[in-house]
């Protein structure tokens, strides 16, 4: 079972993710990260999630086999340059930060690219 981080977990993008993961059979969520949430339960923020999720936010990245990064625009790269992250982590991100493979980053459309992402530890969005 892999566990899953997700930085940005009380936003937009990391409410429908955790939504996505929550019941997922090959996955747990060890890390919801929020510095604005942080001690408040995910439940509290995504209402919807009440009764299926006992998971708290915190400001401290626990130890993870897949990280999703939620963040705005810029927050991304900011994360991660001042977070040392494990080289074996999956690190996918859905802000814009990384939106080519000049960055280390492969574009993230499993349709043309499953073997890249495969093969990668870093997977991005574009818009």
């Amino acid at each position: 079972m892999a566990k899953i981080g997700i930085v940005g977990a009380a936003g937009y993008t990391g409410g429908e993710l955790l939504r996505i993961l929550i019941n997922h059979p090959d996955v747990i969520i060890t890390c919801a990260m929020s510095n604005s949430q942080a001690g408040k339960l995910v439940s509290d923020v995504h209402t919807d999630l009440l009764g299926s999720c006992s998971l708290v936010f915190t400001k401290e990245l626990t130890p993870v086999d897949v990280l999703f990064i939620c963040s705005g625009h810029g927050e991304s790269k900011k994360f991660l340059a001042s977070h040392s992250i494990p080289w074996h982590t999956k690190i996918i991100d859905l802000s814009t930060d990384f939106r080519d493979e000049s960055e280390g980053f492969v574009y993230g459309l499993p349709e043309f690219q499953k073997e890249k992402i495969k093969e990668s530890n870093n997977v991005s969005r574009r818009i």
